[in-house]
C-alpha cells in the first residue's frame, strides 16, 4: 500500500541571479525530498518559462505560484531573511489554512 506524500511549497529570499537561486532551491528541495515531502518550488518550476518581454508574464507567474501554494499542505519558509514576496506567501498560506513552518521545523536542518 502506498502512502500519499505531503506537498511542501518552498519560499525563500531568492537571489536575483537565476543560477544562484536555482542552486539554493535545489538544496532546499533535496532536503525536503529526503524527508518524505514533495517539494514545490516556483524558482525551479518556472525557470526559463516567462520572459521580461512579456508584459503579463509577472502577473501570470504570480497567479500560477499562488495556485501551486494553495494545493500544498505546507509552506516551508527557508533562510534567515523575510521578503515582501515571502510575506505574501505566508498570508496566502494562512488564509488557505496550510501549515507554515521552516526547514528547521520540518527536519531540524538549518
Amino acid at each position: 500500500m502506498s502512502r500519499t506524500l505531503p506537498r511542501a511549497y518552498v519560499t525563500a529570499a531568492w537571489s536575483k541571479n537565476r543560477f544562484e537561486a536555482e542552486e539554493e532551491a535545489r538544496k532546499y528541495c533535496q532536503v525536503l525530498a529526503d524527508n518524505g515531502y514533495i517539494p514545490i518550488c516556483p524558482v525551479l518550476a518556472f525557470s526559463g518559462i516567462f520572459t521580461e518581454e512579456n508584459p503579463d508574464a509577472h502577473k501570470l507567474q504570480k497567479e500560477m505560484e499562488e495556485d501551486l501554494l494553495r494545493r500544498a499542505r505546507f509552506l516551508v519558509v527557508c533562510g534567515n531573511r523575510i521578503t515582501e514576496d515571502m510575506k505574501d506567501d505566508i498570508t496566502i498560506a494562512k488564509k488557505a489554512k496550510l501549515i507554515v513552518t521552516s526547514m528547521e521545523g520540518i527536519t531540524g536542518y538549518l
